[in-house]
């Protein structure tokens, strides 16, 4: 991940001037009310556009202009130390952003997010000794996991949350009862529809021969829903399924034998994607496609299947979740959040048992209009900090020991956990006392080495 030289400065200012950040501190463009723009503007404009275009000889001379004439800007600390950063100079980019930050009272998540990434993409503070002692508990968890692997043959049960989807239910339940593993069985709760989704279901269901249940009753939203529907299970495992997307054939039967088998409480799949007539989608020419399967394909490049999970949802919806009953009790089932109730409910889950992931893609997510992260991006962001806020407040407490000994926190992993947080590029939601700390560890022992070096 790079560093971002965008600034958005029509933003309040978090200084608490009360002014735009652009006025607050002199950035604002010609044209505003007619104004000139001041030889301060024109050299940012000049700076920002050239630090853009990849030209950084010519950004870097207009940023030390302006900090000639404004020797405590902090915008144009900030992108000179995001720029020394490109060229490879560390010392000075963690040196000018903090300095951006001092001044701003370290209340800019961007310029903090931006210093995470510095000081994760040159080591921060991390033990290399502490990172291969954990990581050699991890290989060793994972293979007395698989050694200990058993045939498995708990009961399932499917809880299918449905609203307004009368024109995908019938594919979704149909994908339920055409499943390999047969000891199962299906339970719709319909959340209040209004277009012919709970009557859809029902027919379907009629002929089924796996025991089912149909509930209907009126609109209290996603996460009421599958905690009803889940309340209502019978089986040792759930395997919640959205009303708009399907199983593939070998789902149930392939999370039995990988997650069950091994004693794990929980897992999820990689995933297909399918467009609303359900044909496959090319990732590589949609955006939203393209993200979700970077989310599940980066559990292969973490340092574990729970460090996936912290900077993204990779479990992407709440259908991909495979989970025991007995584990579902102890998370406490979904929180009330709009967007982001699975993520919140695995991040949760990870606190207490390692997820297992199957590298097939067992679960078809099906993109289209209606799908509810779509409805408010800005919102959706809101909700995602305030659940990672939520899982740092404990995963940073040093004597915070999770059940789970592979959960990424500080008790389990140590340094590397702070780094990686850092490098995925969510620097702006850490504790600044702690980031600073951070930081000025890594200027101590460059100064260090560089006395050392002239000695």
């Amino acid at each position: 991940m790079t560093v971002s030289p965008d600034t958005p400065r029509n933003a309040p200012c978090p200084c608490g001037s009360g002014k735009r950040y652009k006025h607050c501190h002199g950035l604002a463009r010609e044209g505003r009310s007619g104004v000139p723009a001041t030889p301060v503007e024109e050299l940012m404009r000049r700076a920002l556009e050239a630090q853009q275009a990849r030209r950084p000889e010519e950004a870097e001379q207009a940023y030390r202009e302006v900090l000639a004439i404004l020797p405590d800007e902090p915008d144009a600390l900030h992108m000179l130390g995001v720029l020394r950063h490109d060229l490879g100079d560390v010392d000075e980019a963690i040196a000018l952003t903090m300095r951006a930050l001092d001044l701003t009272n370290w209340r800019v998540p961007f310029m903090r997010t931006n210093l995470g990434i510095i000081l994760a993409a040159h080591g921060g503070d991390v033990d290399e000794d502490e990172v291969a002692a954990m990581s050699e508990r991890h290989a060793a968890m994972l293979g007395a996991r698989q050694a200990s692997k058993r045939r498995a043959t708990p009961r399932v049960s499917v809880v299918v949350p449905a609203y307004n989807h009368a024109e995908y239910i019938e594919r979704a339940l149909a994908s339920v009862l055409s499943q390999s593993w047969r000891d199962l069985e299906v339970i719709v709760v319909d959340d209040g529809s209004t277009d012919g989704t709970a009557e859809c279901a029902e027919r379907v269901l009629a002929g089924a021969a796996l025991p089912h249940r149909l509930v209907r009753r009126g609109n209290r939203g996603a996460s009421t829903t599958l905690n009803e529907g889940a309340a209502l299970a019978t089986g040792d495992y759930v395997q919640f399924l959205n009303s708009d997307d399907w199983l593939d054939p070998r789902r149930v039967e392939r999370m039995v034998d990988e997650v069950a088998g091994v004693g794990a409480g929980w897992g999820f799949s990689a995933i297909a994607l399918a467009d609303a007539a359900g044909d496959p989608i090319d990732a590589m020419k949609n955006r939203r496609a393209f993200d979700l399967m970077c989310a599940t394909s980066s559990v292969g490049f973490r340092q574990s299947v729970g460090f996936a999970l912290i900077p993204t949802n990779a479990t992407v919806s709440s259908g991909n979740l495979f989970v025991s009953r007995a584990l579902f009790d102890r998370v406490g089932g979904f929180r009330e959040f709009r967007w982001n109730h699975d993520w919140d409910f695995a991040l949760r889950a990870l606190w207490l048992d390692e997820p297992v992931f199957v590298g097939d893609p067992l679960y078809v997510y099906r993109l289209h209009g209606s799908k509810t992260i779509d409805e408010s991006a800005d919102r959706s962001r809101e909700e995602m900090s305030a659940i990672t806020r939520d899982y740092l407040a404990y995963a940073m407490e040093e004597d915070a020991m999770p059940p789970n000994p592979l959960a990424p926190a500080v008790a389990t992993w140590g340094s590397a956990f702070l780094n990686v947080l850092l490098g995925s590029g969510i620097g702006g939601l850490v504790d600044p006392a702690v980031l600073r700390r951070v930081a000025k560890a890594k200027l101590a022992h460059a100064d260090l080495m560089a006395r050392a070096a002239a000695s």
